[in-house]
């Protein structure tokens, strides 16, 4: 699945229940799915890139790519020069963090306050990341003198999501 244009809540909302009418309701479908929906949100709330078509909705590039053992969750859209360098800070610390880290990091970030200026609270990152169970992957590339183009990559194993539900059935 590769889209690129105007990005809406209703083109979200398509095109999750496409994943899950692929996925069904395992926990492959599930991961995807929610990465999806957290990359596709950061374009809403992020891209500086407007479709003039009258509506004024986020424009962003969304790619969802099977490989062999993984999926690869790809989203891209242009971002003020200013927020590129906190972004890649706070994607430098996630990634550095394990599971119990990042779970803890989240917790951390829900309890502060919102900054009004602010269009996320940088749990959406962390999340990606928790769900994944792999880093992030983020790509820039300057425009101008106030435009970046924005680029995260997510991947997600086949058989790791696999072995966790056989896992909890096996608890059960």
């Amino acid at each position: 699945m590769i889209y690129k244009g105007g990005v809406s809540y209703d083109l979200i909302a398509k095109a999750r229940n496409q994943i899950r009418q692929v996925f069904k309701r395992n926990k492959l479908g599930y991961k995807i799915q929610s990465v999806f929906l957290e990359l596709a949100h950061n374009i809403l709330l992020h891209s500086e890139e407007k479709n003039n078509m009258g509506n004024d909705e986020a424009v962003g590039t969304l790619v969802l790519d099977e490989r062999e053992d993984y999926y690869l969750l790809i989203t891209g859209n242009v971002v003020s020069n200013a927020a590129v360098e906190k972004l890649l800070v706070h994607c430098e610390h996630i990634n550095s963090l394990d599971r119990k880290d990042l779970v803890n990091f989240k917790i951390k970030l829900s309890e502060r306050e919102i900054d009004k200026n602010s269009r996320g609270g940088g749990l959406g990152l962390v999340q990606i990341v928790l769900l994944s169970g792999n880093t992030l992957q983020i790509a820039t590339e300057r425009i101008n003198d106030q435009s970046t183009y924005l680029g995260f990559c997510a991947k997600i194993f086949k058989e790791k999501a696999k072995k966790e539900a056989h896992k909890e059935a096996e608890m059960v």
